[in-house]
């Protein structure tokens, strides 16, 4: 804890003191998010009044085995590379599939057909401070290479919610959320109107802060953009992998989930 205080403190007085924030220009960037999610989950269930502890199973089990389009909405405050981002991201996942449950989950018994429903609101952020800037030439053009570092809060609360084939039969709901800190490092290429951006951030479980969220998390992200000659205005195409692990209690039964939400996006940005 004295580490995230530390990190915390070091990033505000980072955010004070930047030129990124001396003359800031505001990027504001929608985007489609076509991501799916993954990884696995398990639950305990009831046996003739004994709780039983089930194996992991993958969330394909459950029906959530393609990507699904949602929206995002990210804000940039600085140089257009470093200084405040803070980002909504909305995930709404149904599925028109049915999964058969290799072991019980809950109320949801071994055998059961079922769908899951998957609903998450997650708000990023974060600063980071630009500590590199390289300018060299390829092809007689100038291509510039950055870099930054710097911490992202993040918050999330996500629900499942497993339903039977059956309508008005066996129903199980998880519920998870967290507040999570991570370290973050940025890295950008510029290439005539063409940028690749790389975004990492890494938590370990002394960064949680709170909820259901725990041991290791990370976020990766890549983007190529195109910035439109002489225009305000640029249009990208991206890669996010994402991992979650939680573990709680949903009705009394025990739950431990490590799950990834990975997929494009699309999308353009704006500068005022």
């Amino acid at each position: 804890m004295r580490t995230l205080v530390v990190l915390l403190a070091a990033t505000l007085f980072s955010s004070c003191t930047s030129t990124v924030l001396a003359d800031p220009a505001l990027y504001v960037s929608p985007y489609l998010a076509l991501y799916q999610l993954g990884g696995t989950t398990k639950m305990q269930s009831e046996s003739e009044g004994v709780t039983v502890d089930n194996p992991q199973q993958k969330l394909r089990s459950f029906g959530q085995d393609r990507h699904r389009e949602d929206v995002g909405l990210r804000a940039d405050i600085g140089d257009g590379f470093g200084g405040i981002r803070a980002e909504y991201y909305r995930l709404d996942m149904d599925t028109s599939r049915k999964g058969e449950l290799a072991h019980d989950w809950g109320s949801l018994l071994q055998g059961d057909m079922v769908s899951v429903y998957a609903e998450m609101d997650e708000v990023r952020l974060g600063y980071l401070e630009p500590f590199a800037d390289i300018r060299t030439e390829y092809r007689d053009e100038e291509l510039r290479l950055q870099f930054a570092g710097g911490g992202i809060f993040a918050t999330r609360s996500m629900t499942l919610q497993g339903r039977q084939d059956i309508p008005g039969t066996r129903a199980q709901d998880l519920t998870i959320t967290g507040d999570v800190v991570y370290l973050a490092a940025r890295a950008r290429a510029t290439w005539k109107q063409f940028a690749f951006d790389l975004d990492y951030a890494v938590a370990p479980e002394e960064f949680v802060l709170s909820g259901d969220v725990e041991d290791f998390s990370q976020d990766i992200e890549a983007r190529l953009s195109y910035r439109l000659p002489q225009r305000d205005i640029s249009f990208f195409a991206g890669l996010r992998y994402s991992t979650i692990s939680a573990s709680g209690d949903a009705n009394g039964f025990r739950y431990d989930n490590e799950m990834t939400i990975d997929g494009f996006q699309l999308g353009f940005t704006v500068t005022f």
